[in-house]
């Protein structure tokens, strides 16, 4: 396939665009894994930009590298018009502590030769999606130093402070060295991108120097089964009142809290709890089930693709996001908090700090302590028994508090016009730009 840049694109709605920006994304996870860099990736490319990912060979969430793929490449590929560079890596095998950070390090190290070698022309911008490790910095600073674009570095996980909440590091030395990983990166980036107001501080203490950084929250498309009535989920729905919780199954979760309220309500028969997703605690959770006895009530459907959530969403009677009660978490944002929003159902969280705020603005459901099983089994038994008039208020609210605050072009069109600012054709005195959160 010919490479080829046009003078002017047209966006999806007919808008002409005749000042397309070449722009570099870096990530350690893309198509055909299942990430919201591909989305963005493709809004970028629908408003007329040239758009080229650095990314690694799709490993995730299996540990073994997909079909077509293995250490003979592709490294080249189109999808979307979207131009793939891949670089080989360590796949993260049995998830391990061993096994991730040999996955880890040899994205980051062979990325980085990649992108000295094949990521040297003059890119207008250079956009890192960082869900962890940091290291994907690394290959960005060699595209910046390469093309002379500026970095904008989207912090969507704080290290160290989420490796050490996790259990992922326990020694003060490696989190030491995660620190300075992290700083090295926020030292070479021109912009921090952080999805949750909160992290600004914490940034900054890891930077140990001002840094221009700047609000831009994850977002979602709008919820619509609609699109998706293939009715897999319906078939897989239990009886009663659904509590569904969707995404990653692992330690940060706290899904001790969760089978703690489930037990609380174990006897009764009108609630069913419906866990939807896949992460390394998936097994120790089938197992714990079936421990406390709570079979009848507790149901593992396993992990769905994003594009299938919609489905699933309109199957629940509340939807459930938790995570432990650690002060990196109360900082944190959850992207399942946007894809619930806009899905139109009640929520309960179960998360300190920013999710509170969130929640109490938007008067979309119930939030309560994280950590606190009693708080959540009395929760869920309230919004039970709340008519469902009510409930549907609940989600209603949520899903124009999504519009109000974190619309995808909304935030796209601001991400390109930063873009253009910063850029090396543009006015590089960021501090300088009214758009700045501070």
């Amino acid at each position: 396939m010919v490479e080829v840049r046009t003078e002017f694109m047209k966006d999806n709605a007919g808008h002409c665009h005749d000042d397309p920006l070449d722009i570099l994304i870096v990530s350690q996870y893309y198509w055909p894994e299942d990430f919201r860099i591909n989305d963005l990736a493709n809004g970028l490319v629908a408003r007329g930009h040239q758009v080229t990912v650095l990314t690694g060979l799709p490993n995730y969430p299996g540990g073994t590298f997909q079909k077509g793929y293995g250490m003979l490449g592709p490294w080249t590929q189109y999808h979307a018009n979207v131009k793939i560079i891949r670089a080989p890596m360590f796949p993260r095998g049995n998830k391990s502590k061993f096994s991730l950070v040999a996955n880890y390090a040899s994205f980051a190290l062979c990325a980085s030769i990649v992108a000295l070698f094949r990521c040297r022309r003059r890119f207008d911008a250079i956009f890192v999606y960082h869900v962890s490790p940091v290291t994907v910095g690394f290959p960005a600073i060699i595209a910046k130093k390469s093309s002379g674009a500026p970095l904008f570095f989207w912090a969507l996980d704080l290290w160290p402070e989420s490796l050490s909440a996790s259990g992922m590091i326990k020694s003060e030395f490696a989190n030491s060295v995660a620190r300075l990983m992290a700083r090295i990166v926020y030292a070479h980036s021109d912009v921090i991108l952080a999805p949750s107001r909160s992290y600004f501080d914490s940034i900054r203490n890891t930077a140990q120097q001002d840094r221009d950084i700047r609000y831009f929250p994850q977002w979602a498309g709008e919820a619509s089964a609609e699109q998706q009535k293939t009715g897999v989920a319906a078939s897989l729905m239990p009886r009663g009142f659904k509590v569904m919780f969707t995404g990653n199954i692992g330690a940060s979760q706290d899904f001790e809290t969760i089978l703690a309220a489930a037990e609380l309500l174990k006897d009764c028969g009108d609630i069913s709890w419906v866990i939807v997703g896949d992460g390394h605690r998936l097994a120790w959770l089938r197992a714990e089930v079936e421990r406390r006895g709570l079979s009848q009530t507790f149901h593992c459907l396993g992990r769905f693709s994003s594009a299938s959530m919609p489905e699933f969403f309109v199957e629940a009677d509340v939807l459930l996001a938790t995570l432990k009660d650690e002060p990196v978490f109360a900082l944190t944002v959850p992207a399942k908090i946007q894809s619930y929003l806009a899905a139109g159902r009640p929520i309960i969280t179960a998360i300190n700090g920013e999710v509170v705020r969130i929640m109490s603005e938007a008067k979309a459901g119930v939030a309560v302590p994280a950590g606190d099983a009693i708080a959540l089994s009395v929760a869920v038994r309230q919004l039970a028994d709340t008519p469902l008039s009510e409930r549907e208020a609940m989600g209603e609210q949520g899903r124009a508090y999504f519009h109000d605050s974190y619309d995808r072009d909304k935030l796209f069109d601001q991400l390109v016009g930063w873009f253009k600012a910063v850029s090396r054709t543009g006015m590089k005195s960021s501090k300088r730009d009214a758009t700045v959160a501070r």
